[in-house]
């Protein structure tokens, strides 16, 4: 097989092992956008296995493939739901996020009977409630109406960054909120800690009883890369053509490329076409265990890499793996590991899973 895709999924529950020992708490898995494109079946049959009952998703759709497959897990739909989507909240038990009061008051008298999550808008501004009054009126509301209030949360939009003096207000805010808010209702369910925010272990947050990391669960960190992470994507692709370019000559469309000495280059089936992004020739791949860098730009089905001799037609070359992950450029700010896996076609190839 030319290119290559394979998931690591005994890496996937090593990780989840990890993360719990080092958090200390439940774990709320964030599996949104097909599980990072890794596979949500497999990595929900992965997360279950491991003792992961938890899981939290965007969109009603995946929610609803989890609750059919796994009808035991407890998921939360994190966008805010219209009509048609609390009606099936409530006939398949799926929870529902409070997009805000405005939403609430739209839709509270289709909330019966479903497990019900308030967001505190701590400065992402995507929806959630930014006003301690309002959101106190709400629980008072869900009280008074018999609705089951189970969670609070929040997400920390800034807990990536070096500087994290914004993120320490945000931290500051969402323990006011509840403080403010559990006189009013005893939560079940309380979580804000991403995957950036699982790592800086602030004491401040000790009344979260779920972590809600997403990437950290593939192996990979939204802030530096961790050693203690396990990769679980690997992507290779085939050598399928090795020729010589002599000085001055040009390489692939345009004129964006020169050859600035007599080189060899190889060329793989792969490129953008097939979600790999143009931001990963920044760093080499490996063949043979020696590092090659990219030459030129990445095309829609092709990426060429500068030949060493001995590197033969048929060869496998390392794209991501060990030697480079994908939070490798994260770290460099060239594109989030998110990013890089959500672009990934990782259907189109055949996956092997880890016995």
């Amino acid at each position: 097989m030319k290119n290559r895709i394979f998931v690591d999924y005994g890496a996937i529950a090593e990780n989840v092992r990890r993360v719990a020992e080092h958090s200390g708490k439940g774990i709320f898995a964030v599996v949104k956008n097909n599980a990072y494109n890794l596979g949500l079946a497999a990595v929900t049959r992965t997360l279950t296995g491991c003792g992961v009952n938890h899981f939290a998703v965007t969109l009603s759709e995946d929610a609803l493939f989890i609750k059919e497959r796994f009808p035991e897990a407890y998921v939360l739909q994190l966008n805010p739901a219209n009509g048609a989507e609390a009606r099936l909240a409530r006939e398949r038990g799926i929870a529902l996020s409070l997009g805000g009061g405005e939403w609430f008051r739209e839709y509270a008298d289709a909330l019966e009977g479903i497990d019900l999550h308030m967001e505190i808008n701590a400065g992402m501004n995507r929806f959630g409630f930014s006003d301690l009054r309002e959101a106190s009126e709400v629980v008072r509301s869900c009280r008074d109406r018999g609705l089951s209030l189970k969670g609070l949360y929040t997400h920390f939009a800034l807990s990536e960054e070096a500087d994290l003096s914004e993120h320490s207000a945000q931290v500051d805010l969402f323990a006011a909120f509840r403080e403010a808010l559990s006189p009013l209702c005893a939560f079940e369910y309380v979580h804000g800690e991403n995957t950036a925010a699982v790592l800086l272990r602030d004491r401040r947050l000790s009344f979260c009883n779920f972590v809600r990391p997403g990437i950290m669960l593939f192996g990979y960190s939204s802030r530096e890369p961790v050693e203690w992470l396990r990769p679980s994507l690997f992507v290779s692709a085939e050598v399928i053509d090795i020729r010589r370019l002599r000085r001055g000559e040009r390489l692939g469309y345009g004129t964006s490329f020169a050859a600035e000495r007599d080189m060899k280059v190889a060329t793989l089936p792969m490129g953008y076409g097939d979600g790999l992004m143009r931001a990963r020739a920044a760093l080499p791949v490996y063949v043979n265990g020696s590092p090659c860098a990219v030459v030129g730009k990445i095309l829609m089905s092709h990426t060429f890499i500068e030949a060493f001799d001995g590197m033969k037609i048929g060869d496998t070359a390392e794209i991501y793996g060990e030697r480079v992950k994908i939070d490798a450029l994260a770290s460099r700010g060239i594109a989030t590991n998110a990013e890089q896996m959500a672009a990934l076609h990782i259907g189109r190839y055949a996956q092997a899973e880890n016995s």
